[in-house]
């Protein structure tokens, strides 16, 4: 409960930062313009997927050495995962590139817009690794710490560029340089680990672990994700814009419980490792999920009108009648995501 409520709070600041960045771009971008921008938020999501998975898989291996107190296997563990991802960071970006034309043709999206979004793949890969460690040794101080100086940094840059006139690539170009500014803070943040001597992990099983957390995470990041890409393809820019707005609103759901798996994943990882029971720590955790999932629904049911015109603005109202079922959707996702993490 004590790793849930610090990750919870320290996460919903990141998040909290993060919608500032939306709200921001919301009102300095045009509608279009913004439904452009949420399109490409919806891929950067989908990186999240193999961004995810690294610091899961980084994360389970780390609370395996913490706990028997292995620091050297842990600073192993995190130079052979820069290596690994880095190469993985170039090929996956080699393949985005001829992908990008058919995106730039299902969506009239510029193609350079797109290749441009892409560049993110080597930040948002390498970043997950430090997380991974953080998460691990359950630092879950200096793990909100990291999200949060990510956050401050695009936001600042992000109402910047956009309102010196460099529109959609003003606001992705600071998500970009966000990213590349805290991986220079995580290897600071992790200085401890870096210090102590190197010992030869053991990691043989990464790769047969790899591919269920991959599965897993792909299945929840494009049920995130799919949505917004569809509305851009077949309706309207005007409408994509607004209902980028409602979608964004129900991720707030869905990001703003995922503090609560993040921290039950070292938890039961560790007590996995020392044969104990872990589904008290699992139903903690779901019955938390559940209980900030009904407020939402309610919130969103009852104060659709109120929620939209302070967040985003009064030009975005037109979707306040389906808030409370993007709500209920959202909910769903948070607690299958709850379970297929435990």
């Amino acid at each position: 409960v004590k790793g849930s409520f610090v990750l919870f709070v320290m996460m919903n600041i990141f998040n909290f930062l993060n919608y500032v960045f939306h709200f921001s771009m919301a009102r300095l971008l045009s509608t279009e313009d913004y439904g452009i921008l949420a399109v490409l938020m919806s891929i950067v999501y989908i990186f999240g997927v193999p961004a995810e998975a690294v610091q899961t898989i980084v994360s389970r291996y780390t609370s395996k050495f913490n706990v028997k107190k292995e620091y050297g296997k842990i600073k192993n563990l995190l130079v052979i995962s820069i290596k690994k991802v880095t190469l993985f960071s170039l090929i996956l970006f080699l393949f985005y590139i001829p992908i990008s034309f058919f995106i730039s043709m299902f969506t009239s999206i510029p193609i350079s817009l797109i290749i441009f979004t892409g560049v993110l793949l080597f930040g948002i890969l390498l970043v997950p690794v430090m997380r991974g460690v953080m998460q691990g040794t359950k630092q879950f101080k200096l793990l909100g710490y990291n999200l949060i100086i990510e956050s401050i940094i695009k936001v600042l840059l992000a109402v910047g560029l956009v309102s010196l006139g460099f529109r959609v690539y003003g606001a992705i170009g600071a998500v970009i340089l966000g990213v590349c500014s805290v991986l220079v803070f995580s290897f600071l943040m992790l200085k401890k680990t870096t210090k102590v001597k190197t010992t030869k992990a053991d990691v043989s099983g990464i790769y047969s672990y790899s591919f269920p957390v991959f599965l897993v995470m792909l299945t929840i990041m494009i049920m995130a994700s799919l949505d917004i890409i569809f509305v851009k393809s077949y309706f309207s820019s005007e409408i994509a814009g607004q209902y980028a707005v409602a979608s964004m609103l129900g991720k707030m759901i869905f990001f703003g419980t995922f503090a609560i798996g993040k921290a039950m994943f070292p938890l039961t990882s560790e007590q996995h490792e020392k044969g104990e029971k872990t589904k008290e720590v699992f139903k903690k955790s779901f019955f938390i999920v559940l209980v900030l999932c009904v407020l939402a629904v309610l919130a969103f049911f009852f104060l659709p009108r109120l929620m939209i015109s302070v967040l985003f603005g009064s030009r975005y109202l037109a979707v306040s009648g389906i808030l409370g079922f993007v709500a209920i959707a959202y909910s769903l996702l948070s607690l299958s995501n709850i379970s297929l993490i435990y």
